[in-house]
């Protein structure tokens, strides 16, 4: 039986690319002088926030210099123009699941700069129990996911993950959690076959196709 449903952020709950992208783009800038383009940023993504800024400025994302304050507030600063609401009902969805008994959490790339701003203004602070962060190094989901099963004592089967990019699927694979590929974002059909290729427990192409896989998930 279904009991957890763990979220990825930025194309899930959100559609956040062009802000994540942005806030890059503005921060190399001004440290710089240089802006790079959005291939640039996005060939970084993967790594939690620290590990594309420092990339982009070759700088080790520990680094006393590595400008992570600044770049954090123009995220914040620029969060109301380029993502200022999370995907259309959503949060009615949480809501919904929450109701059937369902424990909610969130593992994603960004780390507590990026993350918990997007949950503050998207309004879902009261939905996830838990929010698990990236790393600067390597791309942990796996990992975050078997953290989160032994937090909560639940087992891989009694648990899905929610993602929109292939290296989602691989990742939760690894982990051994069933996974439905989030297709709900304006930019979700460049991946598609990519993402059908890992076989994804389901494909979910609308909010109401995802909530109709959970409900049969829940059937006994």
């Amino acid at each position: 039986m279904l009991k957890a449903v763990i979220f990825d952020m930025d194309g899930t709950l959100g559609d956040t690319l062009s802000l994540c992208v942005e806030s890059y783009r503005r921060c190399v800038g001004e440290h710089t002088g240089q802006t790079p383009t959005a291939a640039d940023v996005e060939a970084y993504f993967g790594v939690s926030d620290r590990g594309v800024l420092g990339q982009l400025l070759g700088l080790s994302p520990e680094a006393s210099n590595l400008p992570i304050v600044r770049f954090a507030q123009l995220y914040e600063q620029l969060h109301a123009v380029y993502a200022p609401h999370p995907f259309d009902g959503m949060r009615e969805l949480l809501r919904r699941l929450t109701e059937r008994g369902l424990r909610l959490a969130v593992v994603t790339g960004k780390e507590p700069y990026t993350a918990l701003p997007t949950l503050s203004r998207f309004g879902f602070g009261g939905y996830f129990e838990i929010c698990l962060y990236g790393d600067p190094y390597s791309n942990v989901k796996a990992k975050r996911m078997q953290e989160y099963l032994d937090r909560t004592g639940l087992d891989a089967d009694e648990v899905i993950y929610v993602g929109d990019m292939p290296t989602d699927i691989e990742q939760a694979h690894r982990a051994g959690i069933r996974i439905v590929c989030a297709a709900w974002a304006p930019d979700s059909p460049k991946y598609e076959s990519a993402c059908r290729a890992l076989q994804p427990e389901a494909y979910a192409k609308t909010l109401d196709e995802f909530e109709n896989i959970i409900n049969g998930m829940l059937l006994p």
